[in-house]
């Protein structure tokens, strides 16, 4: 049978359903004349070239490109599907980890710091856990040949670097004090690190383990530089910002060549090296038109240049973070679930006990933090450079402001009683710190106080009168007045102080003549001249401490959290504290944060942190020469 029929028996059996009633009508109707008619003729007019009988010739030559075309790209698409990116789960890990996790070079093992400070390794094929040492609070790096993992162990405040032997268990000390763990080269004698003198601050130091000599590599970054040594140790990678670009930076251990990539359009970050050497690859974000597009992409590097231009390979990786290749070519990375938000407990008035079960009144991760309106009517919430209301009955959001020229936010946020101000703590692009204000109609943002430190959390609060703002600072407590911007310290110095501890988080009392702040396990008040300070508050349960308090609007009662899933309230007049809310459906690493009474009084809202974490790896996305190891 010639290929001719064949085309012409497979049309005619093919299965054709039948149309609906005036469905031949309607498309008629949506089709011009003028364009059916126009195609018609010009189909028609290539197989029946002379506009006679179609041309069984011209059919015969349509058959042929379908075989020398479609068929190709056909066997083109399956080899593609078959080489596309694998995707694979590890053993189920049933633990967190905060800082930046590292699979083994073999693949075989799988290792991070826990919450609770534990440097674990998991093996990957059957799940078995193993704990290799305590006090740790860093990321991990694996050596070269996989048998000893890095991490910073604390005995205090003096840090120590370890490499911990994954088959003994023993471990030995690498140096003392050491910068914020990044890398360890391939041959062992150095390791990549980061300083941060203050927020969003950060330098990027080469330390030789066998001198314990420095090197800064660069200074002030603009933006996390993620250091990284190539597979074979000539090499160091970092990004910088510069006149808001991004800039990948390729540094020769020796620091006799140097090579910038500067034309990416958007920010970089996380850059890792491929195991072989031959791509960067790195999370793109680039601005679109609805929203922010963060996708993997890849960098070819030839010798001492960078080859071509960045090419994307793994698309939409927001809730991916990337820890580092095995040598056989798998990356590992998490994905996260942020499940918490701000939850909302309704209390009675005159006893502060709760009426009714918590909800969730909006999703959100990380730790956003939020504050009431005068009314009780609106809640602000203050995360990632924008300021959003919601309703506070329903969560539903009413607008947004995007908070131009600040660049981080610190912890604690108020609403000013008349409703014009909101006061919060962060860092702005021109690098100044401190107690901001947002005018609430048009979200203009000015500096009240300036402030010198590395993490701006001030727990800022207002009078009741709208005229002051009380604030933390350098263990001490801090009150300005608007008009004037000129700071006063309220708390007595440190040789004069009988608690002998740092004050924090402080908040107005109701009635405006004094201020509260946490003092270990107690809650004091000192009057707003200095004169008299009291205590209302003490908590003898040595099972938890007070994380942070509000004060309920009569002054009557306060409520705290002590850093778990639980709220507590007391009574101001020595009463006995009471536990008021449980999240007891939420795993173990969700905590209860920021509790904010409502100006009516009804009603407390608070921030539950609570993020799940799943770890993968992936393989084959890059060009099929990169398929091997280093």
């Amino acid at each position: 049978m010639n290929t001719e029929k064949k085309i012409e028996q497979c049309l005619r059996a093919a299965p054709k359903p039948s149309a609906p009633d005036g469905l031949l009508d309607k498309l008629q109707a949506d089709v011009p004349a003028g364009d059916v008619k126009t195609h018609s003729t010009t189909i028609r007019r290539w197989f029946a070239p002379t506009g006679g009988p179609i041309s069984p010739w011209r059919v015969a030559a349509a058959a042929a490109i379908v075989v020398a075309v479609l068929l190709p790209l056909s066997y083109g698409a399956t080899n593609l599907i078959k080489r596309f990116i694998a995707i694979s789960k590890l053993t189920p890990i049933n633990l967190d980890f905060p800082y930046s996790s590292a699979l083994s070079p073999d693949g075989k093992h799988f290792a991070g710091v826990t919450w609770n400070e534990q440097l674990v390794v998991i093996d990957t094929s059957t799940g078995e856990q193993r704990k290799l040492a305590k006090n740790c609070d860093s990321p991990v790096v694996w050596s070269a040949d996989g048998s000893e993992v890095a991490a910073v162990s604390y005995s205090g405040d003096k840090g120590t670097l370890l490499a911990v032997s994954l088959k003994t268990g023993k471990s030995r000390s690498l140096m003392e004090d050491p910068p914020w763990l990044e890398d360890w080269a391939p041959d062992g004698k150095f390791i990549l690190g980061t300083k941060t003198p203050k927020v969003r601050v950060h330098s990027v130091v080469m330390v030789n383990l066998e001198n314990k000599e420095e090197t800064v590599l660069a200074e002030e970054t603009g933006e996390f530089p993620s250091p990284r040594f190539s597979p074979n140790g000539d090499w160091v990678s970092y990004v910088t910002k510069e006149a808001n670009r991004s800039i990948l930076h390729l540094r020769k251990i020796d620091g006799t060549s140097r090579v910038k990539y500067m034309d990416f359009p958007g920010e970089i970050s996380q850059p890792l090296w491929s195991p072989n050497g031959t791509h960067l690859v790195f999370t793109g974000t680039q601005e679109g038109i609805n929203r922010a597009h963060k996708d993997l992409w890849a960098l070819k590097f030839d010798g001492n240049r960078f080859v071509g231009v960045p090419f994307p390979v793994v698309p939409d990786v927001e809730q991916m973070e990337f820890y580092n290749w095995s040598q056989s070519g798998q990356l590992a990375y998490r994905t996260g679930f942020r499940l918490g938000g701000i939850f909302v407990l309704p209390v009675d008035t005159r006893t502060g006990k709760a009426t009714g079960a918590p909800r969730q009144l909006v999703r959100a991760g990380g730790l956003p933090d939020h504050c009431w309106s005068p009314d009780g009517k609106q809640i602000a919430l203050l995360q990632g450079g924008e300021l959003s209301f919601i309703y506070a009955r329903s969560g539903e959001k009413i607008r947004k402001l995007s908070l131009a020229g600040i660049e981080y936010v610190g912890r604690g946020m108020s609403w000013s009683p008349d409703g014009r101000l909101i006061a919060f703590s962060g860092s702005g692009r021109d690098k100044r710190t401190g107690i901001f204000l947002i005018t609430v109609k048009t979200g203009e943002v000015k500096l009240l106080v300036l402030l010198e430190t590395r993490i701006p959390n001030f727990d800022p609060t207002w009078a009741p009168d709208s005229k002051a703002i009380a604030y933390g600072y350098e263990s001490h407590v801090y009150v300005v007045k608007i008009e004037d911007r000129r700071p006063r310290r309220l708390t007595s110095p440190p040789e004069q102080d009988e608690y002998k501890r740092y004050h924090m988080r402080p908040v107005f009392a109701p009635d405006g003549r004094s201020v509260a702040y946490i003092v270990g396990q107690r809650i004091l008040t000192t009057t707003i001249d200095g004169q008299e300070t009291r205590e209302i508050f003490h908590l003898k349960n040595k099972k938890f401490g007070i994380n942070i308090f509000d004060w309920a609007p009569d002054g009557d009662h306060i409520v705290f959290t002590p850093g778990t899933r639980e709220i507590w309230c007391a009574p101001t007049d020595g009463g006995k504290p009471f536990q008021i809310a449980d999240l007891p459906d939420l795993e173990d690493n969700a905590f209860s944060w920021l509790p904010k009474w409502s100006p009516v009084g009804d009603s407390i809202t608070f921030i539950v942190s609570h993020e799940k974490y799943q770890y993968w790896v992936m393989k084959n996305f890059l060009p099929a020469t990169e398929a091997g190891g280093r």
